[in-house]
């Protein structure tokens, strides 16, 4: 059995070598079969691989009954990531742009499924579109919407608008459910052309709108966790009951730290704390920063039932009304939390770093550490911002110590800027609730001083981790960010300068240090965050890997995350992996080879549990806004347009609210889109609406389920 797969792999490989060097861009069966010298009768051998390839998108097909491969001949495979409106992007595997499909070009293909697409270049657009051709693999099955009857005929709309609907489900199949439930279906096919789609009930979930329905329909669609498993919880309360015996270890593997001076800033709302901070003055201007991160790795050991939880979770996930653990609480709010006047294991990172911010030297080593007081964020803002209250820490020691702290902190960003890093801070909406939940309130913040402190810290920190295992070549997960393509920041350049603002420079290029003079020129402007907005979404997302191809946006040549072990599971393994180089004869051998198998696929689950934590976060907070504006209908508000359609008008309040003005509702004139120029412009009238244009409107409609909110042009 082993031969033939072996056989079939190395005929797979043969056919793919011819292609590439063919002349031609794609093939007969015919052709093939001479050009690697089969026998006549191996024939049905080469049409079964072929088969074989056709399936996994190695191989595309012509219309005249050739095979080639797909880039060749101009297809692209990949996976969709849907639109609620109909349309859909394609996430190519390979590092190229992203490809726009129509609603009318998707066929019967969904969101999340795994596709070939043929490209084409149309002329005047400004990006790439395309067809589906086949569906490689479905991406998502099951789905949760609400049931409804139309006509005699039960329907299901998706939760999920970037799924296309409704999905028709048998009248035998309700179980149970009634129109007006949430339901769970398995689609047993999605709609295309004149076909239907149809699904299956698995489960009645409960009345559409009650709490316990909503949040059960929140999970599943972003795949968030439920409740812990019993045996993850078992063996969280032994290590508990086993503290002391767990951390009993010779003093020569772990150093004693815990008469070193130490803090951990943090909000005042939190209940997990992995890391403290620590600085002592050194000779000729020096000064050694600690960064002492909790020996999560310590208790969850590799392989257990918690370590198995805390990989599949792969990252904690923050709600606006709950958080959702990557650990059990007994290890994230207590065993690894680095609590005050509690002694506590961590990894110790201490660096040594001159006048213009250079590390020096550097000592990494597990360490037992007792914090000295914990502090919050607002309270050393205030102590920053000139409050000098005597009273204000209960160790009066801290104060200089905090002085010094943000002396380095803006050396260190300075270091950072001057080298080409891109100062992408928005301000953060944070909503505040009832004690039911119901949002009552949006408080912008923006990243204060003590807030920066820390993340200059903990990015050098995270940087110096990266570098000491890239040095000694030792497998690592890093943390990568890509270069943007030409083709992106070539439609940055071309939306900016018809928003006025222009960037010095070759027109075909855009270098990071041209990113950085633009957010600075632009910072305090009233356009300052679309000019952000914008410049994010040229870049593209920040991702896992166990190559290091270093990170465009800090201008870090290489990077990882170490300094959240409770929260990311990234973090946890780089602990592990510290840890077993710096033992005695370090990492070698069967176990260096273990984790160089093991970390690719680690890294790329890691970056998908992290993209639907972000998604399901971002989801949930404009849900949460839309809560709140739904007191707030009829109300006037003055905006910024941060996006023009052929379908309406996007618009950001001053509150971080965003919501759409229809096209269909603007009804003084005829309004085309202009996509060059980013505008809607009236026959008529010529009225034009460009982004990054003052409006005003009011609030007329909001769908809270959706998140949506519907402005319209406030009456003058």
């Amino acid at each position: 059995m082993v031969k033939k797969q072996n056989g079939s792999s190395k005929l797979q490989g043969r056919i793919e070598k011819l292609l590439t060097e063919s002349k031609q861009d794609a093939l007969t069966p015919n052709q093939i079969l001479v050009a690697l010298n089969l026998q006549k009768h191996e024939r049905s051998i080469l049409l079964a691989e072929i088969k074989k390839m056709l399936d996994s998108g190695r191989l595309v097909k012509t219309v005249r009954g050739r095979f080639g491969l797909p880039d060749r001949l101009g297809y692209v495979t990949g996976t969709l990531e849907g639109n609620r409106r109909g349309f859909a992007f394609l996430r190519p595997d390979l590092k190229i742009e992203d490809v726009f499909i129509s609603a009318s070009e998707l066929k019967d293909a969904a969101h999340g499924d795994q596709v070939i697409v043929r490209v084409s270049e149309k002329k005047g657009r400004r990006r790439r579109e395309g067809t589906v051709i086949k569906v490689l693999k479905r991406g998502q099955s099951e789905i949760i919407g609400t049931l409804q009857r139309e006509k005699g005929r039960y329907l299901v709309i998706p939760d999920d608008r970037r799924f296309p609907g409704p999905v028709g489900l048998s009248r035998k199949d309700l179980k149970g459910a009634r129109p007006g439930d949430k339901v769970l279906i398995q689609v047993l096919s999605w709609s295309g052309g004149a076909k239907a789609a149809r699904g299956k009930l698995l489960e009645r979930i409960g009345p559409a709108g009650s709490p316990q329905a909503e949040k059960a329909a929140f999970s599943h669609r972003f795949d968030l966790p439920g409740e812990f498993p019993p045996g993850v919880l078992k063996e969280a309360e032994i290590l508990l009951g086993d503290e002391h015996k767990l951390e009993e270890q010779p003093s020569a593997q772990r150093r004693d730290l815990r008469s070193l001076q130490m803090v951990t800033i943090d909000d005042e709302t939190a209940r997990d704390f992995d890391d403290a901070v620590s600085l002592e003055a050194l000779e000729e201007g020096r000064v050694r920063l600690g960064v002492h991160i909790a020996d999560v790795s310590h208790y969850a050991r590799e392989g257990r039932a918690i370590d198995r939880e805390a990989l599949k979770r792969g990252t904690s996930t923050y709600l606006p009304d709950r958080v959702i653990h990557m650990l059990p609480p007994t290890l994230s709010e207590d065993l690894c939390s680095l609590r005050e006047k509690v002694d506590r294991l961590a990894v110790s990172v201490l660096m040594d770093i001159d006048a213009a911010g250079e590390l020096v030297d550097y000592e990494i080593y597990p360490s037992r550490i007792a914090v000295t007081e914990r502090l919050t964020y607002q309270q050393v803002e205030s102590y920053l911002s000139g409050d000098r209250d005597a009273g204000l820490f209960r160790e009066a020691s801290l104060a200089p110590m905090l002085d010094k702290m943000e002396a380095l902190a803006k050396v260190l960003r300075k270091r950072r800027m001057d080298r080409g890093a891109l100062d992408l801070d928005m301000p953060e909406a944070k909503m505040i609730l009832d004690e039911e939940g119901r949002a009552i309130g949006i408080e912008k913040r923006a990243m204060g001083r003590s807030e920066s402190l820390i993340e200059e810290f903990m990015v050098y920190c995270n940087e110096a981790v990266a570098s000491y295992l890239f040095k000694k070549k030792k497998p690592c997960i890093y943390r990568i960010h890509a270069v943007p393509t030409t083709e992106k920041l070539a439609l940055l350049r071309e939306t900016l300068s018809l928003m006025g603002i222009e960037i010095a420079g070759k027109k075909k290029e855009l270098k990071p240090r041209q990113l950085k003079e633009l957010l600075d020129r632009t910072r305090g402007d009233k356009k300052e965050k679309l000019v952000r907005y914008l410049v994010l979404r040229s870049l593209p997302q920040a991702i896992y890997s166990a190559a290091n191809e270093g990170h465009f946006g800090l201008a870090s040549p290489c990077y990882c995350h170490f300094t959240s072990p409770i929260r990311r599971y990234p973090d946890l393994v780089v602990h592990r992996v510290l840890k077993k180089q710096l033992q005695q004869g370090g990492l070698e051998g069967q176990k260096e080879k273990k984790y160089r198998d093991v970390l690719p696929n680690i890294a790329a689950h890691c970056s998908i549990r992290e993209r639907a934590a972000m998604e399901a976060e971002r989801t949930a907070v404009d849900m949460k806004k839309a809560e709140y504006m739904e007191e707030k209908i009829g109300e006037t508000y003055k905006g910024i347009i941060n996006g023009v359609t052929n379908f309406g008008i996007f618009v950001e309040l001053e509150n971080t609210v965003e919501g759409m003005i229809p096209l269909t509702d603007l009804t003084d004139d005829y309004y085309v889109l202009h996509e060059r120029a980013a505008a809607l412009v009236g026959e008529r009238t010529r009225r034009t609406y460009r982004m990054g244009d003052e409006i005003e409107i009011t609030v007329t409609r909001v769908n809270r389920e959706e998140g949506k909110i519907t402005f319209a042009l406030a009456k003058s």
